[in-house]
């Protein structure tokens, strides 16, 4: 009798089936459900109270997750780097994950790990939080397709302070279609997690929440100050996530560098999206592919933060990629990428009466969904949905800042943004965040289709979050 594993079934297998599976971003649930057996994969993550240096000459206190492998390939976890980051994660489409959570922190927390498809029980929901000395233990098959994800805290009102803190990793997931287009791999596949941080006059962290969200007059990224990256010449792939509470970015690359987008949210795109700069919110993530080998030795060719509003502030440095002699491995930007089928609008169950989610301020509450906070065990009649439903939502904000919406669960595609003054918006491919910009009226279209249960819809400005922006929804 031969024996395999899933992931093997998985390669194997769905290798044949090919773009027909693409329908949905779960697609995995039709082949892993049946493999109940042992996970493939045991992590331990404890939070607690870490010193770290953002710098050679400068340390201070944050709040981290710290793991070990206990069962499966010891790559699952990569080095942190002596950053105050929790270690990436990285595991293949089908892999079962348990995870056992441990909060050595003062207070309560819970890890939602963001834009995966999981159920109730493994999502994070603010109700499971965990006392400190607690322990939660998370089993789930990775049903997403590739991507980069991530995780961090989510107990109400205090997701924002946890975050800040320093409480957040990535969450790497390959599949066989991504592994076929022999995209940058190695050291030419660069991630890079965007923050800003405070530090008071001596050198410790220090949170300033307000209306307008928490900011700091630092940008680190991977945890440290140091923004000079040596490359090869050669074709790279740079994977970024804006791990901020609440900055959004304008970015474009020196030299007038096309940007070359293959990836967003959820994973790759069906082909290259070319952009001259795009704006990039908290949560959001973006895959993009670059060519050193025309430059020379010395030159630096930067990813500019510019301003939000032409003509409003100067531009500044995000990532410096410092080009050397070295030649690096050969890759060619693929003329096609991922293959995926988009959600039909007829689809929707509500397509000619979109559901409408306005994102406002109000007096005794802070900011709101539709004038409404946070309430543990209460929705609104737009708030409870039948499972298997396809929906149109449409997030409108009639307020001067930005607002990156944020749906737990599957992910969506964005259906139409109106009236889209400030142009560069992400919105291609599957997405689990979008950024909903002063006056806009944006409307994606999700299904309702792979797990019943309550989750959470919320901006992902974290301070907006923790003051009441954030809703149920449950699906029945």
């Amino acid at each position: 009798m031969v024996s395999f594993s899933r992931r093997d079934f998985l390669g194997k297998g769905i290798g044949c089936i090919g773009a027909s599976l693409a329908v949905s971003n779960s697609w995995a649930r039709a082949t892993t459900s049946v493999f109940l057996n042992d996970p493939d994969i045991i992590i331990e993550l404890t939070a607690k109270e870490v010193t770290r240096n953002i710098d050679p000459n400068t340390s201070a206190k944050f709040w981290s997750y710290v793991g070990k492998v206990i069962r499966g390939p010891k790559e699952t976890l990569g080095p942190s780097n002596g950053s105050y980051l929790g270690p990436t994660i990285e595991v293949k489409t089908g892999d079962r994950v348990k995870i056992i959570f441990k909060n050595s922190l003062p207070e309560k927390s819970i890890i939602h790990w963001h834009g995966l498809d999981v159920d109730h029980k493994n999502d994070g929901h603010p109700s499971l939080a965990i006392n400190p000395n607690g322990e939660y233990v998370y089993d789930f098959v990775v049903e997403n397709r590739a991507g980069m994800y991530w995780y961090h805290p989510h107990p109400h009102g205090r997701t924002g302070f946890q975050v800040y803190q320093g409480l957040a990793g990535l969450f790497i997931v390959r599949d066989r279609v991504e592994e076929s287009l022999n995209l940058p791999n190695k050291e030419q596949e660069l991630r890079f997690v965007v923050q800003d941080r405070f530090f008071n006059d001596q050198g410790e962290l220090e949170y300033r929440p307000s209306m307008m969200g928490a900011f700091g007059d630092k940008l680190l990224i991977n945890g440290k100050l140091e923004r000079k990256i040596k490359v090869k010449k050669g074709l790279y792939r740079i994977r970024l996530l804006n791990g901020c509470n609440a900055r959004v970015f304008n970015l474009a690359l020196s030299h007038g560098e096309e940007i070359k987008q293959i990836g967003s949210d959820g994973g790759l795109l069906e082909k290259t999206n070319k952009l001259t700069n795009f704006f990039f919110a908290p949560a959001e993530r973006v895959d993009i592919v670059v060519d050193f080998s025309a430059y020379s030795e010395g030159e630096v060719i930067t990813l500019e933060g510019l301003p939000l509003v032409e003509g409003r502030g100067k531009k500044y440095s995000v990532v410096e990629f410092e080009v050397t002699n070295e030649v690096g491995q050969s890759f060619s930007e693929p003329t096609g990428l991922a293959a995926y089928k988009r959600i039909l609008p007829q689809e929707a169950t509500n397509f000619s009466n979109p559901k409408v989610f306005e994102l406002v301020p109000k007096r005794g509450l802070g900011w709101t969904i539709n004038g409404h906070g946070y309430e543990p065990n209460a929705f609104e009649d737009n708030e409870i949905i039948k499972f298997g439903d396809t929906e149109v939502w449409e997030f409108y904000n009639p307020t001067g800042m930005p607002h990156p919406m944020h749906i737990h669960g599957t992910q969506f595609q964005v259906l139409k943004r109106l009236p889209g003054q400030l142009t560069g918006c992400l919105d291609s491919g599957w997405k689990d965040t979008i950024l909903v910009m002063p006056g806009d009226r944006v409307q994606v279209l999700k299904r309702f289709n792979t797990y019943k249960g309550i989750f959470l819809y919320h901006c992902h400005n974290l301070e907006h979050e923790d003051m009441s922006m954030m809703r149920n929804f449950k699906i029945i």
